[in-house]
């Protein structure tokens, strides 16, 4: 069977069961599996073994069983860097680009007061990975409970060969002796735990609970990070949150009672409040 001929029957099959983009996911799951690009897929249109249209159809099969794509293909992208994935790791969503863009913003100023980056609940480690390519003279630390995603972050800097960054298996303060940094970056769990349930299969059913669970509010981990990031931040330093819908005001009420200014907050494309930027005040 040539390419194109599995594609379009990937593509009749997803159609059926109502899957967005199925064209684009055709594509990506037959050029994984013939690890070649779109663009020779499209000038070749190569002839499939018997190995590997075994291998598209046993990939299908779990697409059709709502396990996300980025599993199936064991990555994807952020930020123009590629990011190693499988179940027990957070899949990076687009607009946590957003907080990576306003840190990219200051790197001049981070470069200036010390350079080294602490990136909390770290999951895949895009964010931390992410800086780090873009800040090459920074330091990023990234730390999540989680040894599996620790694993994957691991891989994903081997990957893309970024060396400025170093990943500890811990609860987010507690692996560090008191080291100060220059800014600390979040994005933490902030989903209401009955809320979990609700979500689409995709993500319920098999994106790690522990990494979607903010607490009863959705607020726990905001109150433990700004209830000690003091103690490990410099004067004037920078915080930078990612944020689930509706939280901007309790944020900023948690910020403030903890000692901190908030900079900015900064919308997504959808108009969403998801990045808020703190300075450590200085009383």
């Amino acid at each position: 069977m040539k390419a194109f001929d599995q594609i379009k029957e990937i593509v009749r099959v997803l159609k059926e069961q109502n899957f967005d983009h199925p064209e684009k996911q055709a594509e990506d799951i037959v050029c994984h599996v013939l690890k070649i690009e779109k663009i020779k897929l499209y000038t070749q249109n190569p002839d499939l073994t018997s190995e590997q249209a075994e291998t598209i159809n046993f990939l299908v099969k779990r697409r059709l069983k709502k396990e996300p794509l980025q599993y199936i293909l064991e990555e994807c992208e952020f930020y123009n860097i590629r990011i190693k994935v499988g179940q027990g790791v957070l899949i990076p969503r687009p607009e946590t680009e957003i907080l990576v863009e306003e840190v990219i913003k200051r790197k001049d100023l981070i470069i200036n007061r010390g350079k080294t980056i602490l990136d909390l609940c770290t999951g895949s480690g895009c964010i931390a990975l992410a800086i780090a390519k873009n800040i090459p003279q920074s330091k990023v630390y990234g730390i999540d409970l989680s040894k599996r995603a620790i694993f994957y972050a691991n891989e994903t800097k081997t990957l893309n060969n970024i060396k400025n960054a170093s990943f500890i298996v811990g609860n987010l303060f507690e692996p560090l002796k008191k080291k100060l940094f220059t800014c600390i970056t979040a994005n933490p769990p902030y989903i209401k735990t009955e809320e979990i349930y609700t979500l689409q299969s995709e993500v319920k059913d098999y994106e790690p609970f522990e990494a979607l669970n903010g607490g009863a509010d959705g607020l726990q981990f905001y109150r433990e990070i700004l209830k000690r990031a003091k103690e490990y931040l410099i004067n004037d330093g920078l915080i930078f949150l990612e944020l689930g819908l509706g939280q901007t005001e309790t944020v900023k009420d948690i910020s403030k009672s903890n000692g901190f200014e908030i900079i900015k907050n900064v919308k997504d494309l959808a108009g969403i409040e998801r990045v808020m930027i703190l300075k450590n005040r200085v009383v």
